[in-house]
């Protein structure tokens, strides 16, 4: 099971479609869902209560070690890692369980008599990360905004950048690195929003890889700042997100 709050607009009558909202790492195991839907932690990080507020319904899971899904409230890292070394121990990865609830969650949208219209994503920094591989393994999603939240495992290696567990997908660097996962990204719209001095991803490879997706896929949004998801580029996200799920209405 997969904890979810739904978050819905006052005004129906003009709903534009459904996005899954994934919500940041931070190192605080203690919140995940709520913080999106402004109950707590971060108001920055409120971007699902602002996309329910524009017209679009937003759905927002806990990802496996987080809040509800918290696997040990002492240690959450360390819970973390175990959970990831488990998962491969049996075959898994940590990202392919966030991939699997991700989809769970979409699938929930999918036969939702409240949601009509296409579905996309939306995620800061753990929450981009996933749905960069949510969007790549699942054509459901029509579109996505990723806040600070892609980079390349090179690079990670190459400025000695610790991230989540989850990134590090065996072989994935060898196949060609998460460039391979932004190519496979097809007839889907995709926002980047990413910070020029963001410490966790080398500005410049993110370039590089904003450049590996497909023609006509990707729309690029940098910012003077770190890692962080500003109230100009949110309010731009939003007006994106409702404008590309417009466009991907079928044909009457």
């Amino acid at each position: 099971m997969v904890p979810c709050l739904f978050l819905r607009p006052i005004d129906d009558d003009h709903q534009v479609g459904a996005v899954v909202a994934v919500h940041q790492h931070a190192g605080n195991y203690a919140l995940g869902k709520s913080e999106l839907a402004g109950l707590e932690g971060d108001p920055q990080m409120a971007f699902a209560a602002e996309l329910a507020e524009s017209g679009v319904p937003a759905l927002v899971p806990d990802l496996l070690g987080f809040e509800e899904r918290q696997r040990d409230a002492v240690d959450g890292r360390l819970a973390e890692n175990r959970d990831a070394q488990d998962l491969l121990a049996g075959g898994s990865t940590l990202q392919g369980v966030h991939t699997r609830d991700i989809a769970m969650a979409t699938s929930w949208l999918e036969a939702c008599d409240d949601v009509t219209g296409p579905l996309g994503i939306v995620g800061h920094s753990l929450g981009g990360q996933v749905g960069l591989f949510n969007l790549a393994c699942d054509p459901r999603l029509r579109a996505g905004v990723l806040s600070c939240g892609i980079g390349t495992l090179e690079s990670f290696e190459r400025e000695g950048i610790s991230h989540n567990p989850a990134w590090f997908v065996p072989n994935l660097r060898k196949a060609g690195d998460v460039h391979l996962v932004a190519q496979a990204i097809e007839n889907q719209r995709v926002l980047i929003v990413a910070g020029q001095e963001d410490p966790l991803f080398p500005f410049q490879d993110v370039q590089s890889l904003v450049s590996s997706f497909r023609e006509g896929v990707a729309d690029f949004v940098s910012f003077d700042g770190g890692h962080a998801f500003p109230s100009a580029q949110r309010g731009h996200a939003v007006s994106w997100l409702k404008a590309s799920l417009i466009a991907a209405q079928p044909t009457p």
